[in-house]
């Protein structure tokens, strides 16, 4: 029996962001609100701007981003999380507000490309998804735009 790949992107976690909410959890700090901010600290030598990539399929990815059934089984077989941060994911669902540079927008060092505002645990979970869209699209889209400059 085949089963079909899960379309969560959840897996897609790094482990230290679920032991940094398991222990989140456990100390009573998971629920306390949080602003994350995406920024670029320096540019490549040679660039004077960013271009902004990655942020429809971001907010794509998010809307996939649930731990199922398979992903908490998998999460408990490997000794990932413990039984309450498995129940926590379980029913986790992004209920905090994100907003940024549009697709295509010029940034600059330092400046804020995309904001999370939500409890520490809901956002902390999503640093290795939100950076690995950005950072991949954003390359590409700077890329292309010193193609044409």
């Amino acid at each position: 029996m085949t089963s079909e790949p899960s379309s969560s992107t959840a897996l897609l976690t790094d482990h230290y962001e679920l032991t940094m909410l398991q222990a989140a959890l456990a100390d009573g700090t998971a629920h306390r609100p949080c602003v994350f901010e995406v920024f670029a600290r320096r540019l490549p030598e040679g660039r004077r701007y960013g271009v902004v990539g990655g942020t429809d399929r971001l907010l794509d990815a998010l809307e996939r981003f649930r731990f199922g059934d398979d992903e908490i089984a998998w999460l408990r077989e490997h000794d990932v999380v413990d039984a309450p941060t498995a129940d926590w994911l379980a029913d986790y669902r992004f209920s905090g507000d994100v907003w940024g540079y549009a697709e295509g927008d010029l940034f600059f060092p330092g400046s804020p490309v995309l904001v999370v505002e939500a409890s520490f645990a809901e956002g902390v979970i999503l640093e290795t998804l939100v950076l690995s869209v950005l950072n991949h699209d954003s390359a590409i889209a700077s890329a292309a735009a010193r193609m044409i400059d």
